[in-house]
């Protein structure tokens, strides 16, 4: 009988054992490539942030990949009555009562800022979330359009 129970523990061991740290723990599915970089987060986050007006919320959300020092940080604003993050946020300039985000992504030596007409957010309920960017615009540091496509959804766990 400590036979059988030495293997099980040695086999569960193995099991347990065999996950690759390269595994996706953030939960979040990426099929986003901008500029010839495929963005594979193992790590997602937001938070609520002080807002400029007491009628204003604000939320940053904060999804990288740790290792590959890639930082995509997304944040928006809206008014403080409403109940979920659902919703479609225009990039830019508007007032405490508008959908409003803005959008950037670090990579090792690069930084991009994404814009377009707007952002899908779909807050499906338990810290999940869908992205989706309509008709974005992406430009590098240096004001240079570059190719962006793709969309994010998953867990993104609050800070």
């Amino acid at each position: 009988m400590k036979n059988i129970t030495l293997i099980l523990f040695l086999v569960l061991g193995f099991a347990v054992g065999c996950s690759s740290d390269e595994d996706n723990k953030s939960g979040v599915n990426s099929s986003i490539v901008i500029d010839g970089i495929t963005f594979k987060p193992n790590k997602a986050v937001y938070s609520y942030q002080p807002a400029s007006f007491e009628s204003q919320k604000r939320v940053r959300f904060v999804i990288s990949n740790e290792g590959m020092e890639e930082f995509l940080y997304i944040d928006i604003s809206f008014p403080a009555t409403q109940k979920s993050l659902t919703g479609e946020y225009s990039f830019g300039i508007g007032t405490a009562d508008e959908l409003l985000a803005m959008a950037e992504f670090y990579a090792p030596d690069k930084r991009y800022y994404i814009s377009g007409y707007s952002l899908k957010i779909t807050d499906n309920g338990d810290s999940n979330f869908n992205f989706e960017f309509v008709s974005p615009e992406v430009y590098d540091i240096n004001n240079k359009k570059v190719n962006f496509k793709g969309t994010l959804s998953g867990k993104i766990v609050m800070e």
